[in-house]
């Protein structure tokens, strides 16, 4: 999986203009870098590739984990690295933009 699989996997994600705000395209970018920085990490450390599938599975849990703090019970360990990873760094960011946590 490349940068540019990564990147047209958010940006399938925000199709809906009105999600095209200086906003979002920040957390976009955000979540772009983070997901680029695992992927490599995985590859290097462990030898494991991050798939599109574990992208897709991790980002569709994004949201419902914000909004309830209630992580998914699964074994798969790359998407729920992933997603550690993107709420972990969101969160530091709301703490530091004094942001209101979702």
């Amino acid at each position: 999986m490349d940068k540019k699989d990564i990147e047209r996997l958010f940006l399938s994600v925000a199709r809906d203009p009105a999600l095209d705000t200086d906003a979002n395209r920040k957390i976009f970018s955000f979540l772009v870098q983070s997901t680029l920085g695992y992927r490599d990490k995985m590859l290097t450390s462990k030898g494991i590739v991050v798939t599109v599938e574990d992208v897709r599975t991790a980002l569709r849990w994004l949201v419902p984990v914000l909004a309830t703090g209630n992580v998914p019970k699964t074994d798969n360990k790359i998407s729920l690295g992933l997603l550690d990873l993107w709420i972990e760094k969101l969160q530091k960011t709301e703490t530091k933009n004094n942001l209101p946590k979702a």
